[in-house]
């Protein structure tokens, strides 16, 4: 008996039957059924499944006879293979195979167990930060003599991207920033009538202050969470392990451009910032007080110390080394998913954004204590 454009032969015998199978089954346009085939065949002792005349092993093969073996399973026939191709014994092999067991579920860790491993990660996550900010030390003078592992090209763009990119948010903020400044303080003093001073506010507070903080939020939030995604991308897609194999460190070559860019361009961001939020002080003191531009700029001279933009140009700097080592750490040491790739972007704004306070919360008491 003859299947399908005659892709299997029956030869029943004495007790035990032979089922021949034949022809190229991938180019077959009518399989047969496994139910159709178990029918022709009855109940016999013993079937024989034979593949000695197949053309290919195509994975239809392997899904045919495991249907059939099944079917004459649940009957109680024993079946052979016989002469099957490589391909599809590798087939029948792997849908044999026993499930695996189910791993019993562990009792949930103790108190100090957990408490223990908690502290590990924590010592793991600082000793590798501690590896990175030594790595930027050791590495940087190697990038200012051109002897680093980068790409000026790559740099350059980067110095766009976080420079000149970001002017129109850091104007828009800074501006806005100022004005409510400049508003808070202008309808307080003039209570005392004391709006003369209002540019002594203004000046001192985004010199100081707000514009260092703001700018750095903004970087946090535009610059710092691209690095992170743009990296962690890279490490689930495998390309950082492959700069590894190449012999480049990934370090040098992703995590040092960055690391200079955004060092270089927070303290010209953190000027352009504290010129626009003075400006808009001084719109609102001249809406508001009345208060004319040139004697709100003389009063600004005599009111702020060039140490108040030393102080803040020592703020961005530090704010922009942290934004760049958190979003570099965060993004090469992200999971190997796409989903850790936006918990990486959103760990550093987060992580950035509690750091900036921090620093700025030392730098004003040590700049109490020094009387400065």
């Amino acid at each position: 008996m003859s299947g399908p454009t005659a892709l299997y032969r029956l030869d029943s015998g004495s007790g035990e039957s032979v089922l021949r199978l034949a022809g190229d089954w991938g180019q077959a346009v009518r399989l047969p059924s496994a139910a159709s085939v178990y029918r022709d065949i009855g109940h016999p002792g013993a079937v024989v499944i034979d593949g000695s005349e197949l053309e290919s092993g195509h994975p239809r093969v392997a899904a045919f006879v495991h249907a059939l073996k099944q079917e004459l399973g649940h009957a109680g026939v024993s079946v052979t293979e016989r002469a099957l191709p490589r391909d599809v014994a590798a087939l029948m092999a792997l849908a044999s195979e026993p499930p695996a067991r189910t791993e019993r579920v562990l009792a949930k860790p103790h108190l100090v167990a957990r408490l223990g491993l908690r502290f590990e990660r924590r010592v793991r996550v600082a000793r590798d930060a501690a590896a990175l900010v030594g790595q930027a030390l050791v590495r940087t003078p190697a990038l200012v003599t051109g002897r680093a592992q980068t790409r000026w090209r790559d740099f350059i763009e980067l110095v766009r991207e976080t420079g000149a990119a970001s002017l129109p948010v850091v104007t828009v903020v800074n501006l806005l920033i100022g004005a409510v400044l400049g508003f808070i303080g202008a309808v307080q003093l003039a209570t005392f009538g004391a709006g003369m001073y209002l540019a002594d506010l203004v000046g001192i507070a985004s010199a100081r202050e707000m514009a260092a903080i703001m700018t750095a939020f903004i970087m946090a939030g535009r610059i710092g969470a691209t690095f992170a995604a743009h990296l962690a991308t890279m490490e689930s897609n495998e390309e950082v392990d492959a700069l590894r194999m190449i012999g480049v460190s990934p370090f040098e070559f992703l995590a040092l451009p960055r690391l200079a860019a955004l060092t270089l361009m927070m303290p010209l961001l953190y000027l352009y910032g504290t010129a626009l939020s003075i400006a808009g002080g001084m719109v609102v003191a001249h809406i508001v007080l009345g208060t004319p531009p040139m004697a709100f700029i003389e009063r600004l001279q005599d009111a702020v110390a060039a140490r108040q933009f030393v102080i803040g140009l020592i703020k961005s700097v530090a704010f922009g080394v942290l934004i760049a080592l958190t979003s570099c750490y965060i993004g090469l040491h992200a999971g190997r998913n796409a989903a850790e790739v936006g918990r990486a972007a959103t760990r550093t704004v987060v992580v950035c954004i509690i750091g900036v306070i921090s620093i700025d919360a030392v730098a004003a008491l040590c700049t109490n204590a020094l009387g400065i």
